[in-house]
């Protein structure tokens, strides 16, 4: 049985079927929430796509080492850590407070915030692996990036509920706190020597990028 699910694993959960499933998926997702009728269930089903999504593109790392399971749990819980600190204080980010569609919250904060800091960090460190600049230069661009993700992330997160900003406004604070944060985060990668390609996350930044982007456009 065992031998069985591995071969129909192999067989179906190729990287080129991924990359098309992101496409996909995302694509479905774009349509959800720009329907009233069905924006409230694909609210709903927003941190089991993150959970969905960061597990799918793990399956595909290879090699799970020391050095690559302590970066991971570092950023993990090194980003609960500091969005809990940003939430409950507001001197890291700025005032807001998570809404309900990302779960289960400790301290204000939920676990799956700890994950999305993993993703987003995983595929920014391999994107910038690939690029010929050394020193610095990775991390900076790399941090940059982040930042624009968060760019479009952030009108869509205040729309479905994700988290909310005080005055329903953006602080500068938030996004020099991510590019710094960011920076941190990479050089965990950097220091431990993590070097990886994995074949489907640049596909699945690129799917969210422009999920975010359109919903932007769609004003949701």
């Amino acid at each position: 049985m065992t031998e069985k699910l591995r071969q129909l694993t192999r067989k179906h959960l190729t990287p080129e079927r991924i990359n098309r499933f992101w496409l996909i998926y995302y694509t479905v997702g774009v349509i959800g929430f720009a329907q009233p009728v069905s924006r409230e269930l694909f609210q709903n089903l927003t941190g089991l796509s993150i959970l969905m999504s960061t597990a799918i593109m793990l399956y595909f790392h290879r090699p799970w080492n020391v050095a690559f399971i302590g970066a991971l749990t570092f950023v993990l819980l090194g980003g609960i850590f500091i969005e809990a600190v940003g939430v409950n204080t507001g001197i890291v980010f700025g005032e807001y407070q998570y809404g309900a569609t990302l779960g289960p919250k400790i301290a204000g904060t939920p676990l799956l915030i700890g994950i999305n800091w993993v993703m987003l960090i995983y595929i920014v460190w391999q994107i910038v692996q690939k690029i010929n600049i050394r020193g610095a230069g990775q991390l900076l661009i790399g941090a940059t990036l982040l930042v624009g993700y968060d760019l479009f992330l952030e009108p869509i997160a205040m729309s479905t509920d994700m988290w909310n900003w005080a005055g329903q406004q953006v602080p500068h604070q938030n996004y020099i706190a991510w590019f710094i944060i960011s920076l941190v985060f990479l050089s965990i990668f950097k220091m431990a020597k993590i070097n990886y390609q994995n074949p489907v996350a640049p596909g699945l930044l690129a799917a969210q990028a422009g999920f975010f982007f359109l919903l932007n456009l769609l004003n949701i």
